[in-house]
């Protein structure tokens, strides 16, 4: 009994929760290490627009954006900026002694509301894993670049991915991956055994690429696979580190498509629809899914409208397109898409929903404690408007594993 009631009222607090847009930022995306000749104005100054540039371009998704938007003044988004010696300096493509680093973090929402100003989209700080099956083939020598390995090609993609804001994961590739992945699999980028592979490190995007030294240039030919399409380019170079660099520019650009979304800056709703998810059979479950909606910049808000024993559904008011929001969580990997169940659990489709009465939902309670104290969720409907016709569509999901 005891351990009854109190499923019921963390559910009961979890009904009456009207959750805000989340305000945290993932600070790495606006930061950026450059290495410097000194701690001049002049050395500075440029430091800044250089990395100015680079933050524009990770958080549009768009390796061109800076062609397009006309460039504002890069002291004017500093936030704030410091130094740190280098134990090794190296030199510039001018000769001169790269002896400081230089530390800049901007100021993430000055720069996102520039974009939006201006017409471009954002991407925020919700990314997806990308899981990287790497062939190399040097010479005689071909092989697949492990999270263990240490080699510069692995090197110059994780700076690559850092410089776009891609979260990367480099696989294992022990007996339990080559069971499902071949060499062959990922030089032809099939689909099939590489999604299954990825699964087990993420179920976002998939890159996949092939690298060959022909004695004078390096050949690669390259995958990105998402769940609502899959692109593939080839590129050649006689340097590997600015192939890799291009490849990485070509697979963020793509992401970017997919997950850089136009947000309304006034919180105004531009759509609204309902969340049907299954597999919400636990508390931590349910704070999973209320988490990674509210994390979403296209999000307005997100509150629960019915919770019962093995399903969450919620009303999800948007800043953004109705299209764009589906298509970024269809590539996401926090939820599966399925059917609309063949026996409705409620008619909430065919009305929208007045917010949740404590009356109502104290007596929702009191009917499903006496008809059995052995049921582990809670199924509260909220009472819809006779006069309320308006549809709003729903959609239905399952929270993966």
């Amino acid at each position: 009994m005891v351990n009854f009631k109190a499923k019921i009222l963390v559910f009961i607090s979890l009904l009456m929760v009207f959750s805000p847009v989340i305000a945290g930022r993932s600070s790495h995306l606006y930061d950026v290490d450059m290495l410097v000749v000194d701690e001049s104005a002049a050395a500075r100054w440029g430091a800044f627009k250089r990395g100015l540039d680079e933050v524009f371009i990770r958080i549009s998704g768009d390796s061109i954006v800076m062609d397009k938007l006309k460039p504002p003044a890069p002291t004017a988004y500093v936030k704030q900026y410091s130094y740190a010696p280098v134990e090794e300096p190296t030199t510039n493509e001018l000769g001169e002694l790269l002896s400081h680093q230089i530390k800049v973090q901007y100021n993430a929402g000055a720069m996102e509301t520039y974009l939006l100003d201006n017409g471009f989209p954002v991407w925020g700080d919700h990314r997806p894993d990308v899981v990287v099956w790497l062939v190399v083939r040097d010479g005689s020598n071909e092989y697949v670049l492990k999270d263990s390995d240490q080699s510069l090609i692995k090197t110059a993609a994780d700076e690559a991915l850092v410089r776009r804001g891609i979260p990367g994961e480099w696989p294992k590739y022990d007996s339990k991956d080559k069971k499902i992945l071949s060499v062959a699999d990922i030089r032809g980028g099939f689909k099939d055994p590489i999604t299954s592979a990825s699964k087990r490190y993420s179920r976002g995007p998939a890159l996949t690429g092939s690298i060959i030294w022909n004695g004078s240039q390096w050949q690669s030919s390259w995958n990105l696979l998402m769940k609502s399409e899959t692109r593939h380019w080839s590129l050649v170079d006689a340097d590997y580190n600015r192939l890799i660099n291009k490849a990485i520019d070509q697979a963020a650009d793509a992401m970017g498509v997919v997950f850089a979304l136009n947000v309304n800056l006034k919180n105004e709703n531009l759509a609204t629809i309902q969340l049907d998810i299954q597999a919400v059979n636990s508390i931590d479950r349910y704070n999973r899914v209320e988490t990674y909606l509210t994390s979403l910049r296209a999000v307005n808000s997100a509150r629960p409208i019915r919770i019962d024993s093995n399903t969450a559904v919620f009303e999800v008011s948007l800043r953004s397109e109705k299209a764009d929001f589906l298509n970024a969580i269809k590539n996401d990997d926090e939820f599966i898409e399925v059917e609309k169940p063949k026996l409705e659990r409620s008619n909430l489709e065919q009305a929208t929903v007045e917010p949740l009465n404590i009356g109502d939902v104290k007596r929702a309670v009191e009917q499903s404690e006496s008809k059995s104290e052995a049921k582990v969720g809670l199924n509260v409907e909220t009472q819809l408007s006779a006069n309320q016709q308006a549809v709003i569509p729903m959609y239905y999901y399952k929270l993966v594993n």
